[in-house]
């Protein structure tokens, strides 16, 4: 059924959504139960990979410890299954646009996202993050968990300008190595022990996070490179630079707190992402950073949609 509408166990896809390496997500909605009616996304396995063990493991292991996380900035995970042999995940349609999609459309209208943009954006991952690295097992133990992709076509942008964050496909905990999500992260936003195959800590996605905060502030990635192992040896080099050198506007306490999430060493970035979270507060216009001002610029740069 990959590629064209149909039926999947209690749910009728509409329109394809999106497609990466791993699954595909679906619009769609409810057709049976409490929720009937509902629209709603589900991604599934791609059924290439629906046979092998390690990816479906991964799926398996994303519907276990996203079912675990309620949060207003964390994509809400509503129902998981196997059709057909191929497993899914029913998820909360977020009706709007993810951030790749928004930095594209500033850079082929050649503006630039206002700063007060990127800091609320900043802010709120981060609040994501602590509430995704705090979370509790089913014992009531921490998960300690890696997201290990955090990138802004995993960040999304409602029509009322709520921010999201999803996709959890190739989380990990703390001590565990790269394995299969080393493979799947994106490079631009990898940090240097993803690189490197070592184990990742809750400050890799901090390092993640820097990277999209720089570009969110300058519509440049923080890595530029032609090719993937150029952008590697960047990254591996720590050769960074400051989001005012392509951006004057940016202010130092901007420029410091993203260059301190870039830094090689995870011990030198933020303890946490609370402590992230915590001194990016200050950092925008609260009359900026609400949900409503966010819905404004999304607006502007995309026209009314019906």
């Amino acid at each position: 059924m990959s590629g064209a509408p149909g039926r999947l166990a209690g749910y009728e896809l509409l329109a394809l959504a999106g497609r990466g390496g791993m699954a595909e997500v679906w619009r769609a909605v409810v057709r049976e139960g409490p929720r009937a009616g509902q629209v709603v996304a589900v991604k599934r396995l791609l059924p290439a990979l629906a046979r092998d063990p390690e990816y479906v493991e991964l799926f398996r292991r994303e519907a276990a410890v996203t079912r675990r996380l309620h949060h207003p900035a964390v994509v809400e995970v509503l129902d998981a299954g196997v059709a057909d042999g191929t497993p899914y995940l029913v998820m909360a349609y977020v009706d709007g646009e993810n951030l790749r999609a928004v930095l594209a459309q500033c850079g082929r209208r050649a503006i630039l996202l206002p700063l007060d943009f990127g800091a609320y954006v900043g802010h709120v991952l981060a609040q994501a993050l602590d509430h995704a690295h705090a979370g509790l097992d089913r014992e009531g133990a921490p998960l300690g968990l890696v997201h290990c992709d955090v990138s802004p076509s995993n960040v999304f942008v409602s029509r009322l300008g709520e921010i999201k964050l999803g996709d959890f496909g190739v989380a990990l905990t703390p001590g565990a190595a790269k394995g299969a999500a080393g493979a799947l992260g994106k490079i631009h936003y990898l940090a240097p022990e993803q690189l490197r195959g070592e184990p990742v800590t809750p400050r890799t996605d901090l390092f993640a996070l820097g990277a999209v905060l720089f570009e969110l502030l300058t519509g440049a990635r923080a890595f530029p490179g032609a090719t993937v192992d150029e952008v590697g040896q960047r990254i591996l080099r720590g050769e960074l630079r400051a989001p005012s050198e392509l951006r004057p506007e940016v202010p130092f306490a901007l420029d410091a707190l993203t260059l301190r999430c870039l830094a090689a060493r995870p011990e030198e970035r933020w303890e946490s992402a609370a402590a992230l979270a915590a001194e990016i507060a200050g950092r925008y216009d609260p009359a900026v950073g609400t949900p409503l001002a966010i819905a404004a610029v999304v607006r502007g740069l995309f026209g009314a949609r019906g």
